[in-house]
């Protein structure tokens, strides 16, 4: 355990405003063992797993997996302020913004990064292309999202916040999910085997809302993905968009991100 020995103000909408000892803890294999040492309770536990995408196990971290966790101390009992999540090049940061809640900020700079997670399991296996060749007709035909290879049933999961806009069928897509976020953003997630969320249903980031297939128009099992803004297809590996900052809670979140920020670095 790495203590800061640096107090930092919380509670900044409380009238009384406490220092409290800060101190951040780096997870190397098992966040539980770590919760547990840290004192941490079971439904602050619950809380902190639920607000990370579900596809990553915290009972053991991979080798290019790290978890930095900020911790309040407070009447003899801990909890957790803010985590900051590596796996590869996937970056996941969030900040407490209530006793049930943590919210996800996109990392400094205030860009939210749209490309798509991937498992251990997947690789690209086809770019974003408007003038490829379509490898099962033969015809030029654009490529507007990516394919990432990978096995039969792996749980893919949303990119972004939204609402489920399409969840259906069609005999080019197969069965495909269309996210539709805020600022114009939509992503498509397509060629799946299962759909597990229905249409209409809000979404988190890292919400798993399909299984990986083969169905429709498709030459092998992978996820085909696209990033749709202002209804134009764009390369999800180049785009970067603003985070918005009309959001009452990310606005909150931000307050607190630059409370806290000093201690997941």
């Amino acid at each position: 355990m790495t203590n800061t020995e640096k107090p930092s103000r919380i509670g900044e909408n409380n009238v009384n405003c406490e220092f409290q000892p800060m101190y951040s803890d780096v997870v190397k294999d098992n966040f539980y063992l770590t919760a547990t040492r840290s004192g941490l309770e079971t439904n602050g536990i619950a809380t902190f797993q639920r607000s990370l995408p579900s596809q990553f196990d915290l009972r053991h971290l991979k080798k290019n997996e790290s978890l930095r966790i900020l911790l309040e101390r407070k009447l003899g009992k801990s909890r957790i302020m803010a985590y900051k999540f590596k796996s590869g090049k996937f970056n996941y940061t969030a900040y407490r913004i209530s006793d049930k809640q943590f919210y996800h900020l996109a990392d400094k700079g205030n860009k939210v990064d749209l490309i798509y997670p991937l498992p251990v399991t997947a690789r690209l296996s086809s770019p974003f292309n408007p003038s490829r060749v379509n490898p099962v007709s033969g015809k030029i035909s654009p490529h507007n999202g990516i394919d990432y290879s990978m096995p039969m049933n792996t749980k893919v999961v949303s990119v972004i916040n939204g609402k489920i806009t399409r969840a259906e069928y069609n005999n080019t897509m197969g069965y495909f999910v269309e996210v539709t976020g805020n600022a114009g953003i939509k992503t498509r997630y397509l060629h799946l085997n299962k759909i597990l969320i229905k249409n209409g249903a809000q979404v988190s980031r890292g919400t798993a809302i399909a299984l990986s297939g083969n169905s429709g128009r498709s030459s092998g099992p992978h996820l085909h993905y696209e990033l749709v803004v202002n209804n134009t297809p764009v390369n999800s590996l180049a785009f970067r968009a603003s985070a918005p900052t009309d959001n009452k809670l990310e606005q909150h979140a931000f307050a607190h991100a630059r409370a806290y920020e000093q201690y997941l670095d």
